[in-house]
């Protein structure tokens, strides 16, 4: 959480009761866990990201990204602003607290943000917290958004509205691809078209056979008689 000290509320750890992980609920922190690891990736080193556990409160930490902000680690113990926000988080009809603000122990100011855990049974099992340091120099900051060092990934998605959009951004990469093959007739343009969105996945979302006979100037028959050969020549 936001704060370093270890938890002192007993009152509190006693209103609380610690839980038995099952096997359904490790399953749920490992995949809030490639949540988190995402959350850390794309916010950088100032955003710490971080998994508690209920099940051993002297040792909550169960996973940790960037734990350099508050100096944690994997086995760190729940602090007593935990304790709080989980008592909040309890009484109130909300699984997420914050954003909120506090320092570390050595008085860095966070922003911070809470997500109480719950399983299947609607039981609190643990936190995702996200404290981002706010006296990183912004500089740093923007650093972490600019791909700099070329190590980062790069794709081309486009952010579209509607289905029909989303067939015109993928025709119009897929013509350009087909615009570099030559000796192509038009069927042949329109069958490796089809091909290409096909592989992109286009074909699997309703009104999109529709949109794409649309843009192609072809019936959705044809659409579907070209998909259908596609699907005979798969191995």
């Amino acid at each position: 959480m936001a704060t370093e000290h270890p938890a002192k509320s007993e009152k509190i750890a006693k209103e609380i009761r610690q839980v038995k992980l099952s096997n359904s609920d490790k399953l749920l922190f490992s995949k809030y866990e490639v949540i988190a690891e995402a959350i850390a990736r794309e916010f950088g080193s100032g955003c710490e990201v971080v998994l508690h556990s209920l099940e051993n409160m002297a040792e909550s930490v169960i996973k940790i990204y960037n734990g350099h902000v508050t100096g944690r680690s994997v086995g760190s113990p729940i602090t007593d602003l935990a304790l709080k926000i989980l008592e909040q988080s309890i009484n109130s009809d909300s699984n997420i607290v914050g954003p909120y603000y506090s320092y570390t122990a050595n008085g860095k100011p966070l922003k911070s943000v809470t997500v109480l855990i719950r399983n299947d049974r609607n039981k609190p099992i643990g936190f995702l917290c996200i404290n981002f340091d706010l006296s990183m120099p912004f500089i740093d900051i923007l650093k972490t958004f600019i791909n700099s060092n070329g190590t980062s990934q790069e794709a081309g998605e486009h952010f579209v509205t509607d289905v029909a959009e989303l067939v015109r951004s993928a025709l119009k990469e897929e013509w350009e691809n087909v615009m570099r093959i030559e000796g192509l007739s038009r069927s042949e343009r329109h069958r490796t078209l089809i091909l290409g969105l096909d592989r992109r996945g286009v074909f699997g979302i309703k009104g999109a056979v529709e949109h794409a006979a649309k843009e192609l100037g072809v019936t959705k028959f044809t659409i579907y008689k070209y998909l259908r050969e596609i699907r005979r020549a798969e191995p």
